[in-house]
C-alpha cells in the first residue's frame, strides 16, 4: 500500500482517530446539552447564528461561502431559521438585488443561551486541565478548522472576502498569545 505519510507517524494517526472519536460524540454533546437546557438549536442553526452574531447582517452569498454550502441549501437553512424568528431578511442598500440577514432578538436570544450551556458544559468536562491547555487546545483546533476551511473553499468554492474565515479568531487569539 502506498500512504501519503510516515508510517510511522503514530502522532497523525491519533489525530484522525480522535477526530473520528471526536465526529461521533459532538452530536451527543450537542443533544444532551439541548435535554439539560431546553436550548434546541441544530448544528447548522447554531453556527449561522453565531456567525451573524460575530459579524452582523450578511448576504447569502457569504454564508454560503463561510461554510462550504450552495446557496440553494443556504437559502434554505435561512428560511427556516426566519420562519423560526431567529433571523430577518431586509434589502441590501448597497444592492438592491441582494438581501442581508440579520440576527434577530429573539435569535440573539437563543443563540447566546446555547452559547452559555455549551461553554458551561464544556467547562465541567475541561475543569481539570490547567488554563494553558485549554488555550493552546483552542488554539489548536481553531488553526486545523482554519486549515479546512482553506482546503474546501480552495477546492469548492470561489474567493469572497467580506468575512474573516472560519478560525479566524483562533488566529487572532494566537498571534495575541504569542506577542505578550
Amino acid at each position: 500500500m502506498n500512504y501519503d505519510y510516515e508510517l510511522d507517524d503514530q502522532a497523525l494517526e491519533k489525530i484522525e482517530y480522535e477526530l473520528s472519536v471526536l465526529g461521533r460524540r459532538a452530536e451527543r454533546f450537542r443533544m444532551a446539552i439541548a435535554d439539560e437546557s431546553g436550548t434546541v438549536l441544530d448544528r447548522s442553526a447554531y453556527l449561522l447564528l453565531g456567525h451573524l452574531h460575530d459579524h452582523g447582517p450578511v448576504r447569502l452569498t457569504t454564508l454560503g461561502t463561510m461554510f462550504a454550502l450552495d446557496i440553494s441549501t443556504v437559502s434554505r437553512q435561512v428560511a427556516a431559521l426566519a420562519t423560526a424568528g431567529l433571523v430577518e431578511r431586509a434589502t441590501d442598500p448597497t444592492d438592491r438585488r441582494a438581501s442581508l440577514v440579520t440576527l434577530s432578538s429573539h435569535g440573539r436570544d437563543r443563540y447566546l443561551a446555547t452559547r452559555s450551556a455549551r461553554v458551561t458544559t464544556l467547562s465541567n468536562l475541561v475543569d481539570s486541565w490547567a488554563r494553558d491547555e485549554r488555550r493552546s487546545f483552542g488554539i489548536l483546533l481553531g488553526r486545523l478548522n482554519t486549515a479546512i476551511a482553506q482546503r474546501d473553499h480552495a477546492r469548492l468554492l470561489p474567493p469572497h472576502a467580506t468575512c474573516p474565515a472560519p478560525g479566524a479568531y483562533a488566529v487572532a487569539v494566537e498571534q495575541d498569545l504569542s506577542s505578550g
